[in-house]
């Protein structure tokens, strides 16, 4: 038996005592929901519901609920119409005869709208039976929608969510203290360490990871202060969780003393398994990738990122700006200026001289075919040129610059200087 549904008319409806009501009846159930006035639903899974039902019935009677009644069943519906029209004070349906206990009930039990009042009495059918021999689509035809919600009820086919999943709790961990205050970075990480040891250890035991997660402090105010983190991928690497709080707690300046810390997972999903070296094909490396990133970063590594100018020359074009470690691990914000990946231009350390065999065409030297120290490469195509001068004021420069395709299929960017006229070749198009 799932369902225990309770009828109560004479139920008190003041906030207070409907609160009492729900307290009383708590002792006995771990979830209940209230669909209407004097109708209560106890989730009897897991429970002995022959024993649950007169306690239940007795918490109503000792809150004065007067005359009260319930019904037993495996559907909500079978429940609720044992317990509202039921002959007896508890009325338990066998299970596997739900439909069989609704059959001989008039249809009005199961409260149809009153656009298929009309309808139904027009076609004679004044039981649940009578509508529950029908077949699907001669009621989906002839009632609609309507029609077909109260055909299932009246089999017993009823599917409702009367009871919401119970969520369920995310790993946190918490510190606290009452003899000190708490004012140096470095001592609230060695506890904000120890937390983070305890909260990722147990993502680990579930095969989780955290996309976010809050450290809270609690300020010696009384206020608290909230302190969100959204990692760059699922994670329950505590180094890493460790490098964004670290961070975080740098720049961070507090209106009071801590007197405690608490760690609290916010989401979670389940641990990445996905590609993260484009050099390993086939492997589920992202993990991998990271901890040999994070091994770089601690042995004094550098990230850097492009600052971006409208120089002419590609390899003017972009300079390279130390970032601090920390924010590989964050979660970047998403721009409006933000583009899909699409093919780059990789320019190599430094422009590799070559040896180039052109042809002329509308006054330039194409190139069809260069020799570097790989060997020889024709080229399938070669777009272009791109002619690209300047540097009145400072080193002069002039190159006509191509796109060119290989036989192999490698994208190349030939350039040949002007001035001297030898051939370089700059990068590579991925």
């Amino acid at each position: 038996m799932t369902f225990v549904c309770l009828w109560s008319p004479d139920a008190p409806t003041a906030a207070a005592s409907a609160t009492e009501l729900a307290a009383a009846l708590l002792r006995h159930t771990p979830r209940l929901v209230a669909k209407r006035p004097g109708l209560v639903w106890a989730d009897g899974r897991g429970l002995d519901a022959r024993a649950l039902a007169p306690a239940m019935l007795g918490a109503l009677h000792e809150a004065g609920a007067g005359a009260s009644r319930a019904g037993i069943a495996a559907t909500p519906v079978a429940a609720e119409v044992a317990a509202v029209h039921g002959p007896d004070e508890i009325t338990l349906v066998a299970p596997g005869e739900d439909r069989a206990f609704l059959a001989p009930w008039p249809i009005t039990v199961l409260e149809p709208s009153r656009e298929l009042l009309p309808a139904l009495g027009g076609t004679g059918i004044e039981h649940c039976g009578d509508l529950a021999r029908l077949a699907r689509e001669a009621v989906e035809v002839r009632f609609g929608p309507m029609g077909l919600a109260l055909w299932r009820l009246a089999r017993a086919d009823d599917v409702r969510p009367l009871f919401q999943p119970v969520p369920r709790a995310l790993p946190h961990a918490s510190l606290s203290w009452s003899e000190y205050l708490l004012h140096d970075a470095e001592r609230l990480l060695f506890v904000v360490n120890r937390l983070a040891g305890s909260v990722c250890e147990a993502l680990h035991g579930l095969g989780e990871g955290a996309t976010a997660f809050t450290l809270s402090f609690a300020l010696a105010n009384g206020k608290t202060f909230d302190l969100p983190f959204h990692p760059s991928r699922t994670s329950a690497d505590q180094r890493a969780w460790m490098r964004l709080m670290r961070d975080a707690l740098d720049r961070l300046q507090l209106e009071d003393g801590v007197t405690g810390l608490t760690l609290t997972v916010d989401a979670v999903r389940g641990s990445e398994c996905v590609q993260g070296d484009i050099l390993d094909r086939g492997f589920a490396s992202a993990g991998a990738a990271a901890e040999a990133l994070a091994r770089v970063l601690d042995g004094d590594g550098a990230a850097l990122r492009p600052e971006r100018t409208r120089h002419p020359l590609a390899r003017r074009r972009t300079r390279w700006i130390e970032e601090h470690p920390a924010f590989i691990w964050a979660r970047p914000q998403i721009g409006a200026g933000d583009t899909d990946p699409e093919i780059a231009l990789y320019l190599f350390p430094e422009p590799e001289p070559v040896a180039a065999e052109t042809v002329d065409r509308q006054g330039f030297a194409v190139p069809v075919r260069y020799r570097d120290q790989t060997g020889e490469h024709a080229l399938v195509s070669a777009s272009g040129p791109d002619c690209i001068s300047g540097g009145q004021w400072e080193n002069a420069y002039a190159c006509e610059a191509y796109c060119c395709v290989r036989a192999d299929g490698e994208l190349v960017q030939l350039c040949r200087d002007a001035v001297s006229g030898g051939w370089k070749v700059e990068g590579v198009w991925r």
